[in-house]
């Protein structure tokens, strides 16, 4: 009885090691993602939130989040600087944004 139970706890044993490594593994595959797009989501918000406060800003600004949070944005040729700096100024400093690339290289805007 004695070699049966031992024979049984050893089988436990080996099945639970290879049972609980691949289920961690899977577990972190899929963690991984789904912080990645919680933080393009929330990039993503805080740039839109911050351009909505600025009227037409979808027709003088374009841009694209990455799944790390970094920001692309381009503004028309002719914006305002002063505006310009108002509005990078708010994306640098949000929380939810890692960092900001920006230029002044789109397309003349009609709203200026």
């Amino acid at each position: 009885m004695y070699l049966l139970n031992r024979y049984k706890d050893k089988n436990m044993q080996n099945i639970k090691q290879y049972f609980i490594a691949p289920l961690l593994l899977v577990g972190l595959m899929i963690f991984q993602p789904v912080q990645a797009e919680d933080q393009l989501q929330k990039a993503d918000s805080a740039v839109a939130n911050i351009l909505f406060d600025y009227d037409g800003s979808f027709e003088f600004a374009s841009y694209k989040v990455d799944e790390n949070g970094f920001v692309d944005i381009t503004f028309a040729s002719n914006t305002p600087g002063e505006l310009y700096s108002e509005i990078l100024d708010k994306l640098e400093s949000h929380p939810d944004i890692k960092s900001v690339l920006s230029g002044k290289g789109g397309p003349a805007c009609s709203f200026f």
